[in-house]
């Protein structure tokens, strides 16, 4: 989408309100430091949790957990727990461990 930015923006916990531009993939989501978008204040987030991937226009994520084997506590897109790399569109409501996240869309 010419002229507009993606960005995760997180809606709950201690890092509500923080917002990150998604300007490369992957994105990596959890409570490593080193992770892009750092959640370290709840013990339900893995230390490397997620990734979001973009493939040409699309954007998707996949949980990761240790190891590449997926989170204790999963990764939700909406009410739906993922099992496989699942499209995320502007709009879309992830959780990771008790963080909601929106993924969304924002003109440059």
């Amino acid at each position: 989408m010419d002229g507009y930015r993606y960005r995760i923006t997180v809606m709950s916990g201690a890092e509500d309100g923080r917002s990150v531009d998604i300007d490369r993939t992957p994105i990596l989501l959890g409570r490593h430091p080193e992770d892009d978008i750092c959640l370290p204040n709840d013990s339900r987030v893995s230390r490397h949790h997620a990734r979001i991937t973009r493939e040409g226009d699309s954007f998707f994520i996949e949980d990761v957990g240790p190891q590449g084997k997926g989170s204790t506590n999963g990764t939700y897109v909406g009410k739906n727990r993922i099992k496989e790399k699942t499209a995320i569109l502007p709009g879309d409501i992830i959780l990771l461990g008790t963080v909601y996240l929106k993924f969304g869309v924002v003109p440059e």
